[in-house]
């Protein structure tokens, strides 16, 4: 029989065993939980482009690092060049609203080294070019921009009554803004075209009303957006060439609906939409790394977000719960991103 002093010091050993498992598992839960959140701790920066189809983007991408744990902040909004200087800096962690080869002229002499461009998470969706309304195509057999240079074609495009075609294009700060100017150079289009470069929603709404009126408008657009839902090309407006703006053959695209010609001359080769972070941040962060890698979001979605903005009058937080619906209506597939960016963590 075990005498009184043996049971206590068993019974001590019991008590110290089960308080040393309970300790133990304590400390699985945390790791569960860390490897959970890898990002518990971290805070994040994030940029986001000015235009409004970079709004449900950016959401998503604030929705999955905060499923990772992360505390992120609200965007700050950036014009392209600041943008990627703030990256460059880390004053901004990452931007997933980058459209390629379009920024690279944007791009800080250091950004390679300070920053890293993750694969599109939209490979060649950026489509842009020049479209003009269809009832002035076919009036005056309109193929290209250097119709512009016509006099009978420019009285008709003149909306400040300056003797220029008015070109309703894209802000300073824009990317849009350097391969409009660029374009006009090729083209030696300067006397004959005026770059109207207010905000972009304004110069859309003037075209519109133009167009809506019965005069005639030429304009820069890109898409998938909702301003290819507004005025569609083929039905009010069409696409025209604008040959050897850029020195690639993947400016020459095919089956565009509502261009003039197939293939078409866009003046762009089709953008690659990918994730830009500082590297610093990247480095101590293998799971959002991980993240940036693996995410693929569908530009169909991206255009009927957008046309809700527009239609709806959304701000960017009212944004925020389409992208929580998005994400949860394809739960599955962004599991397994989330899956491999905890792995990274490890």
């Amino acid at each position: 029989m075990m005498q009184p002093e043996q049971r206590k010091a068993r019974g001590v050993g019991v008590l110290a065993a089960a308080g040393a498992l309970t300790l133990a598992t304590a400390m699985n839960i945390g790791v569960a939980a860390a490897d959970e959140h890898p990002g518990e701790g971290v805070t994040v920066q994030p940029a986001v482009a000015t235009w409004t189809s970079a709004v449900p983007v950016s959401w998503v991408f604030v929705e999955l690092l905060e499923e990772l744990g992360y505390d992120v902040q609200n965007p700050i909004s950036l014009s392209n060049p600041v943008a990627y200087l703030a990256i460059s800096e880390g004053d901004a962690h990452y931007w997933p609203n980058g459209w390629f080869p379009l920024h690279e002229p944007q791009l800080p002499e250091n950004f390679g080294d300070e920053a890293t461009l993750f694969d599109a998470h939209c490979p060649a969706c950026g489509i842009q070019g020049y479209l003009a309304d269809k009832a002035s195509v076919e009036e005056f057999g309109i193929t290209g921009i250097d119709d512009f240079k016509r006099e009978e074609v420019r009285a008709a495009f003149d909306a400040t009554g300056d003797g220029k075609a008015d070109l309703f294009g894209c802000p300073p700060g824009w990317g849009c803004h350097e391969g409009i100017n660029a374009m006009l150079d090729k083209f030696e289009l300067h006397d004959f075209v005026n770059h109207v470069d207010a905000g972009y929603a304004a110069n859309f709404a003037e075209a519109l009303s133009r167009i809506e009126a019965g005069d005639s408008a030429l304009y820069y657009t890109w898409g998938p957006s909702a301003w290819l839902l507004s005025l569609v090309p083929g039905e009010d407006v069409m696409w025209i060439n604008a040959p050897g703006i850029v020195e690639d053959e993947a400016e020459l695209a095919e089956d565009i609906a509502g261009a003039v010609t197939d293939p078409i001359y866009m003046g762009y080769v089709a953008a690659d939409i990918q994730v830009a972070a500082n590297n610093d941040f990247l480095e101590d962060n293998p799971a959002a790394a991980e993240l940036f890698r693996q995410v693929s979001l569908p530009l169909v979605w991206v255009s009927e977000v957008d046309q809700r903005m527009d239609a709806e009058d959304l701000s960017d937080p009212m944004v925020r719960p389409l992208a929580q619906e998005w994400i949860e209506a394809n739960r599955e597939t962004v599991d397994g991103w989330l899956e491999a960016a905890r792995a990274a963590a490890d």
